[in-house]
């Protein structure tokens, strides 16, 4: 029994997507220690009405983005999987082309509307222009991000797993410290976000330096910077626009499942309100990281399995990774649901009332922790019209008693409101994506067998 079971770990360990999960993972809980620290400090330091402020800000950023639709990041981990999983250099110098000429195209965009609208909006939607001003600074990042994400993106689709994972976690740790260095000198959110930009500024200087050690690594997969950019110059964005677009507006539709409580609460309560809410999203992303490496691997695997054509592999992949998913969200949240007011008044007694909203939002993280395994699936096979469908549908039915629960119960019923339409989406999705992998892998069974 013990020699079966040690030649069982043995074959387990051998796996690249185990090893590969391994480091991300491991990697993750880096990411977890670091950002609750730095949750934590800020939000205390700041106090609720500050923080609030801050948080406020970055749901005008987030509601903004909302028009973003590129889907730059979804439409290029699953393309830029299957052109490296190919060996094809020029769709991957493409591909990558067009990340950046479209990240630049929403960068110049998002910050001129911001700019022009931002304390106008601020003022008309929660009676204080600041907020609209501390969200156009905010905005700016996007000009410095994209070429860390584009990094990011390709070492993922190369598996070059160790590489990621250290460009993350380095990228994480300057981050959280210059953001921590802003409040303990008393410069508020706007010292936040500037601490931001700083930190974006260097991780994309970070990011070219490491790139240009992998691109001579694999340069026969990899083009050079040089051509990537006359790639961004010359190429037509009309072979990539329309799969981006339904992920764009998949991811956007998702988005707003936090994004309106958000809105409503800011108009119908108080910042305060906004940041208690933010508070309990926030805190549930920190045990949700520990999922990140799992799902950063699916994200990177399930398009190489369709690039060879294999989808009784990434039936199986697919498969084994859901078993664990559930059991290990149930057992994450609901022990984080526990912990909830021993966590919540590190942050300081003023944020005490939140407690029950961060226990009632465990259940979002447990839902989360499992639908999100079902992203990747569904972009792979191409099924965005039908996801988008669910999305809308979800959002429908739980208008209504979203609102309701608002305007009864303010932070705690926009808990609750997130949790409603966040587990319509996932039955939903279920029902729509599972009977199609369970289809394509019974044709393949089917002619290999006539084979």
């Amino acid at each position: 029994m013990l020699e079966r079971l040690r030649a069982w770990l043995g074959s387990l360990l051998r796996s690249k997507f185990v090893q590969d999960t391994i480091t991300l993972q491991a990697g993750r809980l880096v990411l977890t220690a670091v950002g609750f620290a730095t949750f934590v400090v800020v939000a205390r330091l700041l106090g609720p009405e500050q923080y609030g402020l801050y948080q406020t800000a970055l749901v005008m950023h987030g509601l903004l983005l909302t028009f973003d639709l590129t889907g730059l990041g979804p439409s290029t981990i699953t393309r830029l999987s299957e052109a490296v999983a190919a060996c094809d250099r020029s769709q991957a110098r493409a591909l990558m082309g067009y990340f950046l000429q479209m990240s630049l195209l929403v960068a110049v965009l998002a910050s001129g509307v911001a700019w022009l609208f931002g304390p106008g909006f601020a003022r008309a939607s929660y009676g204080n222009a600041y907020i609209g001003e501390l969200m156009r600074v905010y905005t700016l990042s996007l000009f410095l991000t994209p070429l860390y994400q584009l990094v990011l993106l390709t070492l993922q689709s190369a598996r070059a797993m160790r590489a990621y994972t250290a460009l993350e976690n380095v990228a994480s740790l300057g981050e959280s410290g210059l953001r921590i260095g802003a409040v303990l000198l008393g410069l508020g959110p706007a010292g936040v976000i500037a601490a931001h930009l700083l930190a974006a500024l260097l991780k994309a200087v970070g990011s070219a330096w490491l790139y240009r050690r992998w691109q001579r690594r694999l340069p026969d997969v990899l083009p050079g910077f040089g051509e990537v950019l006359l790639a961004a110059r010359r190429n037509s964005p009309r072979p990539y626009w329309r799969f981006g677009v339904l992920l764009a507006v998949d991811k956007n539709l998702a988005s707003l499942f936090t994004l309106l409580p958000l809105q409503l609460l800011g108009m119908w309560a108080s910042p305060t309100e906004v940041g208690f809410l933010r508070l309990g999203l926030g805190a549930l992303s920190y045990p949700a990281l520990l999922f990140d490496g799992i799902l950063a691997n699916l994200a990177a695997r399930l398009p190489a399995d369709v690039g060879r054509r294999d989808y009784l592999r990434l039936q199986d992949n697919f498969r084994r990774v859901a078993r664990w998913i559930v059991w290990l969200s149930l057992g994450l949240f609901g022990t984080f649901a526990l912990a909830a007011p021993l966590i919540v008044p590190l942050l300081g007694a003023e944020y005490v009332p939140a407690i029950p909203l961060v226990r009632v939002l465990c259940l979002y993280g447990a839902i989360t922790g499992v639908g999100g395994i079902f992203g990747p699936l569904y972009r792979t096979l191409r099924l965005m019209r039908a996801i988008l469908a669910v999305k809308l549908a979800a959002l429908a039915l739980a208008a209504l008693p979203a609102a309701w629960l608002i305007l009864s119960y303010r932070s705690l019923g926009g808990a609750w409101a997130v949790n409603l339409v966040y587990a319509i989406s996932l039955v939903l999705t279920v029902a729509v994506t599972w009977p199609q992998l369970r289809r394509r892998a019974r044709e393949q069974r089917a002619l290999e067998g006539g084979a």
